[in-house]
């Protein structure tokens, strides 16, 4: 009865390569080109990927910082735009940009 198990498993992880290399071939101009990129490649199954460019990250960062500061102006804070884009909020009431 062992024996019989060990050739299911066999047959089985031929199978999976077999998936795998079929998965890898159809995705791979895809995955290339989204690699080419820069984006991340994430495999969710046969066929399905989900792409992904890390910029994003930098841009949720960017508006996170946004909403402080807004939160800082609305209640009654001073924000203070820099050359070179440092920006400082304040208690006051103004909004100022210096160039």
């Amino acid at each position: 009865m062992l024996h019989g198990t060990g050739r299911v498993s066999r047959i089985a992880a031929r199978i999976s390569a077999w998936v795998d290399r079929a998965d890898r071939a159809l995705c791979a101009a895809p995955d290339e080109r989204a690699r080419r990129h820069g984006w991340t490649v994430t495999t969710t199954g046969f066929g399905s990927r989900r792409y992904r460019d890390p910029r994003f990250d930098a841009l949720k960062a960017a508006r996170q910082v946004l909403a402080e500061e807004d939160r800082h102006v609305h209640a009654g804070g001073d924000l203070h735009v820099h050359a070179g884009g440092d920006r400082h909020a304040h208690a006051g009431g103004d909004r100022h940009v210096h160039a």
